[in-house]
């Protein structure tokens, strides 16, 4: 699976820029003619904002081959992220592996560790002037990398470090 991925990748990417350059030559062609239909305002049905409908198809071409291009290279950066953050946990102090953590996910963090390792939810955000949302959103981006793990207790979250 991961050499299935390893794979992918650059294939994504290939795609992407295949269709940005398949996107910048029919832009190449299209934009004299709708610099030609916009200076003549009205050729047959081709009238107001109908001039640039040509513009469409390259546009969602050019959309399509970022998209093709950006998500392989997010994708390999978080993995890259959890690497670190599995090789710092596996070596070394807490603090170099706070390091490596945004800062709204450190904060956290240091907090259930203040907390002594286990906390609810709700008191996460309360204390942190976090929404519920933007709470949950953190912990469960914790969660992803190992750090904390989640258990429901009577409806509510408890927080738990990860041993």
């Amino acid at each position: 699976m991961a050499s299935e991925s390893h794979l992918m990748k650059p294939a994504l990417i290939t795609a992407g820029v295949v269709l940005l350059v398949i996107a910048v030559v029919i832009l190449a062609m299209v934009l004299p003619m709708v610099n030609i239909m916009g200076y003549y305002h009205c050729m047959g049905m081709m009238c107001g904002s109908m001039t640039y409908y040509p513009l469409i198809p390259p546009l969602i071409l050019l959309i399509v081959g970022v998209v093709l291009i950006t998500i392989p290279l997010t994708v390999l950066k978080q993995r890259n992220v959890s690497r670190q953050v599995n090789e710092v946990s596996a070596g070394s102090s807490v603090n170099d592996l706070l390091k490596l953590l945004p800062r709204q996910e450190r904060v956290v963090l240091e907090y259930i560790v203040k907390s002594g390792g286990e906390v609810y939810q709700y008191q996460i955000a309360r204390d942190l002037g976090l929404s519920k949302v933007r709470a949950w959103r953190i912990i469960r981006r914790l969660e992803e990398k190992g750090l904390v793990e989640v258990v429901k207790v009577k409806g509510r979250n408890i927080v738990k470090l990860r041993k």
